[in-house]
């Protein structure tokens, strides 16, 4: 007898099942696919350019560093010689360098179009939060409140996405993907980053709304979203905030962790609709009341988790869930990790 609700929307918006993390999926789908991708010059996104350039797919980087740009395509097209790699600058905030950037990914594709968009290119600024939670006059006037991390984490997001939606629209051979770049900052506050926070909270909602239209669009179009926690040695913090942050809680995400699963989401042409978390190793205990059980050690388990799954039913019981493993686990590490969290990391071990 069949449990799902009759008000499950699920199979008319054609969202996959939920996504199974121990199942083995073929990554050798990316070969040949041309990828799009934000902000891969350097941290997280230079890992996953690496990652799918070795499963074959042919990449196009915009970004603002173009000297680690540069020197990453010099790298991956000493790799791997038979596929394409491009630098282009790119402003993700200026809607002209993002055109130039997709009619450069058109000219450079070998199959002249583009499968793949992942708009990745983010930041994040200390001190934005605190400077507008914290208002303070100058010569006696309250001056504007910044609006860079806006500028770049939804009007960028924004303008990647609208290209991705018309470029992928002019060719249907192939099957498309979105992948959003959201954050555990998409599903929980970060306190102190009022314009990062709610700059993820915006790449959460455009996910949650593409997904339910995305299967109206001509062709096969999938829409995903990769959350990641802290990402360690990201340079997505400076050192010492990344240190300060991090010592004695949960710890942070992996890289391998997080480019695997961006890698299972855009490459598993069976996921659609699907987002994950992705952090520290957690177990969650199943008495469903503690996360993390005293009998189970430091808590540690798998780093990713779905979330949104069910949207509207269960959001609200993941999110308790998770954030509590976390705080669970930091409790069972105790307040002597923190400090010596710091002093490894000072003295680089």
């Amino acid at each position: 007898m069949s449990t799902e609700s009759p008000w499950s929307i699920a199979k008319t918006i054609q969202q996959s099942p939920p996504v199974d993390l121990t199942k083995r999926y073929d990554p050798s789908t990316l070969r040949n696919k041309t990828i799009v991708i934000t902000g891969g010059a350097n941290g997280l996104g230079s890992h996953m350019v690496r990652r799918w350039a070795s499963h074959g797919a042919h990449i196009i980087i915009g970004d603002v560093d173009s000297p680690s740009g540069e020197s990453l395509v010099a790298q991956l097209r000493t790799l791997h010689p038979s596929s394409t790699f491009a630098y282009v600058s790119c402003n993700v905030a200026s809607w002209d360098d993002q055109t130039s950037l997709f009619e450069a990914a058109i000219r450079l594709s070998p199959y002249r179009r583009i499968d793949i968009v992942v708009p990745n290119a983010g930041i994040i600024q200390s001190s934005e939060g605190y400077n507008f939670e914290n208002p303070s006059l100058v010569n006696g006037k309250l001056p504007k409140p910044s609006t860079a991390t806006i500028d770049v984490n939804i009007t960028g997001v924004i303008y990647t996405t609208h290209l991705a939606l018309h470029h992928f629209s002019q060719d249907t051979s192939t099957t498309k993907c979105l992948l959003l770049i959201g954050s555990l900052a998409s599903i929980a506050p970060l306190p102190g980053q009022t314009h990062y926070t709610m700059s993820k909270h915006a790449v959460c909602g455009l996910f949650r709304s593409l997904r339910t239209t995305s299967f109206m669009q001509s062709g096969k179009l999938r829409v995903n979203m990769l959350a990641p926690y802290f990402v360690q040695q990201s340079r997505m913090l400076p050192l010492l905030a990344d240190v300060v942050f991090l010592a004695g809680t949960a710890g942070g995400a992996t890289i391998p962790d997080v480019v695997e699963a961006a890698t299972r989401l855009v490459a598993d042409e069976s996921i659609s609709g699907r987002s994950l978390a992705v952090g520290p190793p957690l177990k969650d205990a199943p008495e469903g009341e503690i996360p993390v059980a005293e009998h189970e050690g430091d808590g540690r388990g798998r780093a990713a988790w779905e979330i949104y799954a069910h949207d509207y039913d269960e959001v609200d019981a993941f999110t308790f869930r998770y954030i509590h493993m976390m705080n669970r686990v930091t409790q069972l590490r105790g307040a002597f990790a923190f400090f010596l969290d710091i002093l490894l990391k000072i003295f680089g071990r």
